[in-house]
């Protein structure tokens, strides 16, 4: 066995460092790589020959048979109705009646107010009253006092007593509309005495109870001191992200499962999506695709057409009803895509390895409505077809619509010739068969790399000595079917 040189190699004045002959190298290869790419966007997406590209589509999503699982909203099952109760301004309770949970009647006492501040607050107005009554009798008195002077009076001074008598018959008039005020305040003062116990004017369960209202962090408003919900008259409240509420608009209808029984469902419609009040709650209420936690979350509202079954603060699946809860919707489509369908029907499907085929299906019953055909036979849900064109021939190549990017057919059909790293070059750079040979990184080789179904063959070690770190040849295979990398690093 040939023993090795393991003597480390000292650098040689003038010639690059290694590190940087690297980096460089693979900047080229990265820039071809960009450089191709670029003239495959720019030449329009064609293929090799120049034809245009034909692209299909799925037919389970033309159809709607391919649309598996549909998202799903989590929500919660609620009263249509719900009774919240405001303090009067000034008042302050003295018993609660009922506490949370309970359940109440039209005419059941909820709680009552402190009476005895509201009887303070009468007699005091009852007195403002009497103070307005006779202040009121005394200007009176006094005007007619003036009244009778004034008969007497020089004429001199008749201006005199005329302005007086003016002025109190102004000061009457303001008293005499304190007086209607205070009557109204009075008023309402003993109606609060005579209504001093707040009765419920629902049948529904207490739902909250806020001995301390607070002002909502979103919403900005007062919080109720009391909330009850109706019963009888359920709906449902749901809850959908900012990147999903493009999913669901207000009369969309929907279907509602049970999370306990799948088998058990109700249909709906959207009744409104409450934008400008966002959920308080961090936690997600969607059940599908979207798992942020972090993205604003509102609410929306869901009118039954039935709700029996339904028991309230069930908590339910809401999805938008697409026809999936029919037993045999058949398969509809559009029909656009099919040629000749009154008589020897086909459509342009992808066949084997992609190319174009002309596929014989048999249709059935045609809407008009929505301008679709029954597909009988010929096609399933993972069948793609083409829209029919001039451009629909056998054997053309098919590019499918399923998120997968055609590269083929790119060819650069020319070289970068001979880059030299201080004394390596990088020539004949080819992206169709191509080679990109001889790159010497301080008098290693790192020849011919084909880019589609060439070899990367003959790759030199950086320090220019052959074989692998062992001393060993190691082939590696690509997915791709090019040769091997001889040699290792």
């Amino acid at each position: 066995m040939e023993k090795k040189d393991t003597t480390k190699k000292g650098k040689s004045k003038g010639k690059m460092p290694m590190k940087t002959k690297v980096v460089i190298g693979v900047i080229v290869v990265v820039v071809v790589a960009a450089v191709a790419f670029g003239i495959w966007k720019v030449a329009g997406g064609g293929d090799a020959s120049g034809e245009n590209v034909l692209y299909a589509d799925s037919v389970g999503m033309l159809t709607g048979t391919g649309l598996g699982t549909q998202n799903r909203f989590s929500g919660v099952v609620e009263a249509q109705d719900t009774l919240k109760i405001n303090l009067t301004s000034g008042q302050t309770v003295k018993e609660i009646f009922v506490e949370k949970g309970q359940t109440v009647e039209v005419g059941t006492p909820l709680f009552s107010y402190d009476t005895d501040e509201i009887s303070m607050n009468l007699e005091q107005a009852n007195l403002e009253l009497e103070r307005i009554s006779n202040s009121i009798s005394n200007l009176n008195s006094q005007i007619s006092a003036l009244n009778k002077e004034k008969a007497s009076a020089p004429s001199s001074e008749q201006l005199s007593y005329t302005t007086q008598i003016q002025s109190l018959q102004t000061n009457v008039k303001q008293e005499e509309y304190n007086y209607k005020v205070k009557q109204m305040e009075i008023e309402r003062i003993r109606k609060s005495l005579e209504s001093s116990t707040v009765n419920s004017t629902i049948s529904g369960i207490v739902q909250e109870i806020n001995e301390n209202p607070t002002y909502d962090n979103y919403t900005g408003e007062q919080q109720p001191f009391m909330s009850i919900l109706a019963t009888g008259k359920y709906r449902v409240k749901g809850t959908i992200s900012e990147q999903n509420i493009g999913n669901l608009v207000p009369g969309m209808q929907v279907i509602v499962h049970s999370r306990v029984d799948e088998n058990l469902v109700w249909s709906g419609m959207i009744e409104s999506i409450d934008t400008e009040k966002p959920e308080s709650s961090n936690q997600s209420m969607y059940y599908g695709s979207d798992n942020s936690m972090q993205a604003s979350k509102y609410p929306f509202y869901v009118t039954l057409d039935s709700s029996d079954g339904l028991m309230l603060g069930q908590h339910v699946y809401i999805e938008p009803n697409l026809g999936q809860d029919s037993e045999d919707n058949g398969m509809w489509l559009m029909s656009g895509y099919i040629v000749d369908p009154e008589g020897s029907a086909y459509v342009w499907a992808a066949g084997k390895d992609d190319k174009l085929e002309k596929r014989q299906i048999k249709v059935g019953e045609y809407d008009a409505e929505m301008d679709t055909y029954e597909i009988l036979d010929g096609l399933k849900p993972t069948d793609y077809i083409v829209w029919p064109s001039e451009d629909c021939k056998r054997g053309a190549t098919v590019y499918k619509n399923d998120g997968s990017m055609p590269m083929g057919g790119m060819d650069m059909g020319g070289d970068m010739g001979d880059v030299d790293m201080n004394g390596g070059d990088m020539g004949d750079v080819d992206m169709n068969g191509g080679d990109m040979g001889d790159v010497d990184m301080n008098g290693g080789d790192m020849g011919d790399v084909d880019i589609s179904g060439g070899d990367a063959g003959g790759v030199m070690p950086l320090d220019g000595t052959e074989g692998g770190a062992s001393g060993g040849e190691g082939i590696v295979e690509p997915e791709d079917g090019a040769a091997g990398t001889e040699g290792g690093l």
